[in-house]
């Protein structure tokens, strides 16, 4: 199926979505791989400046009814763990999967918590509050832990990634810490700048 048969298939609000996010300019040629309703979709842009999305490291570990699972490993229609609105722990099928290349001079930031949980994720990726990770300090409260350390480092693996559960928040958790989707169209389509 081509790229263009497939928007057209698409919920008009998921295709508008789709099309935001396609749409910016990569510093690099760039694939991103969105993966909607089981099928692929492939989306190659070439062009001046970096609106790369935010995302997670390959190591991730989404938590899902089944246990953990790589991010990289979820697929639409799989049953994660996400946030309801009155802040309850629900199961919802994942709506979107992306995979986005990232240069072998991409950095994330090393998130960790005194409670042992710690996790790679780009800086400008939104936690559930939408505070991106790089603004958030040693010292301070997070997720029912304090936060021992947030530095930047370097990332080669190559690819990143992101999902988007069903349900009212786009909230999942990763590595135990519960973050918001860089996937959301609650963001009205601004896809925050990478770190």
């Amino acid at each position: 199926m081509s790229d263009k048969k497939f928007l057209e298939e698409v919920n008009p609000d998921r295709r508008e979505f789709i099309e935001k996010v396609t749409k910016g300019a990569f510093i690099i040629p760039t694939v991103i791989s969105v993966m909607m309703l089981n099928q692929k979709l492939n989306l190659t842009t070439a062009n001046a400046q970096s609106n790369l999305p935010p995302c997670l490291s390959f190591a991730a570990l989404i938590s899902t009814p089944h246990g953990d699972i790589p991010v990289g490993d979820l697929k639409p229609g799989m049953p994660v763990y996400t946030m309801d609105k009155e802040g309850g722990k629900v199961i919802e099928p994942v709506e979107l999967v992306s995979k986005a290349s990232v240069s072998r001079r991409h950095t994330v930031c090393r998130l960790v918590l005194d409670d042992g949980r710690e996790l790679l994720v780009s800086g400008g990726h939104p936690t559930s509050s939408g505070l991106e990770v790089e603004r958030l300090n040693p010292g301070e409260k997070f997720d029912g832990a304090e936060i021992q350390s947030v530095e930047k480092v370097s990332y080669e693996a190559g690819f990143t990634y992101d999902l988007l559960p069903a349900g009212e928040t786009g909230c999942y958790w990763a590595n135990g810490i519960l973050l918001g989707s860089t996937l959301s169209p609650d963001s009205n389509g601004k896809i925050r700048k990478a770190a």
